[in-house]
């Protein structure tokens, strides 16, 4: 009996050293929680297209990527977070003069981000898109249609969405 209540508590000790250690080394981990953006009166994006035709694209010819220029044409910082594709074929990420954001991908192919980029007033920016029209392999040839989305906080337009249609030629 003495040598069952041994076993037991050390059965016991080193389960919770192993659940001690997880709970330790995922906290540790990066940011698994969605930005939260505020909506804030003054902070406008404004985009001179929404939807790109990237027309015929070649099998064999590397990534089609196309760059969607954004401003902030309000008086306050604007904010863009969540970013997004409808696919895991495509990519996305913020570039601005202060730098460029991680790669997003398909939501749900990766843990949600943290990250916000900021434009000040008046700056200018843009969202990269990039289509790999190999991820699917050689008989996936024929019309893509893909979106890339992401949220602000123009209070005006707080969800955004890019699109993107092509036709996948095998050469």
């Amino acid at each position: 009996m003495n040598n069952d209540k041994k076993i037991l508590i050390g059965f016991v000790i080193i389960t919770l050293a192993i659940l001690g250690g997880a709970i330790f080394f995922l906290s540790q981990g990066p940011s698994s929680s969605k930005a939260v953006i505020q909506k804030t009166v003054g902070a406008k994006i404004e985009t001179p297209e929404t939807s790109f035709d990237f027309k015929d694209i070649p099998y064999s010819g590397g990534n089609a990527v196309h760059e969607y220029k954004i401003k902030n044409t309000g008086d306050k910082d604007l904010e863009i977070a969540n970013m997004n594709t409808s696919c895991a074929c495509s990519k996305t990420y913020f570039k601005s003069q202060k730098g460029e954001s991680p790669k997003f991908s398909m939501k749900g192919m990766s843990a949600p981000s943290s990250w916000k980029g900021i434009l000040s007033p008046g700056e200018e920016g843009s969202v990269i898109f990039s289509f790999d029209p190999t991820y699917h392999g050689p008989t996936a040839i024929g019309p893509i249609s893909r979106i890339v989305s992401f949220e602000t906080n123009d209070p005006d337009h707080p969800y955004v969405e890019f699109s993107f249609t092509g036709n996948v030629l095998k050469n």
